[in-house]
């Protein structure tokens, strides 16, 4: 089973969806699989509206991992440092299920790191 899709975006810019709707054939979304408060997510890195557009069209986007940039960042970043840092910065909303528009409660609080 895969891990539940969340994000921490909501803003969808609709005039932009319905443009990739009817002009885009490939609509690439990155996600990130990992481990937050020990439960695995699948983190909508980039690709939002892309993401609204395929559904909007009915077509399955083309999934793909993280950008270089932010593999670089993942392989200098300890895990817990990684983990913090996904939990505490958010876009514009609270982490939620992409698919149900829940807030993930187990990431309400932010996370705090031992020094």
């Amino acid at each position: 089973m895969m891990a539940p899709l969340i994000s921490s975006q909501r803003h969808l810019d609709q005039r932009l969806v319905r443009k990739k709707a009817a002009t885009f054939r490939t609509f690439i979304v990155r996600t990130l699989d990992v481990e937050l408060r020990g439960r695995c997510y699948r983190i909508l890195l980039d690709g939002h509206h892309n993401l609204a557009a395929a559904r909007m069209a009915a077509v399955e986007p083309t999934w793909r991992g993280p950008a270089a940039k932010f593999q670089r960042i993942m392989r200098k970043t300890p895990p817990p440092v990684l983990a913090a840092m996904l939990i505490n910065n958010l876009t514009d909303s609270d982490w939620y299920y992409i698919d149900t528009g829940e807030v993930v409660t187990e990431l309400l609080h932010p996370e705090r790191i031992a020094e």
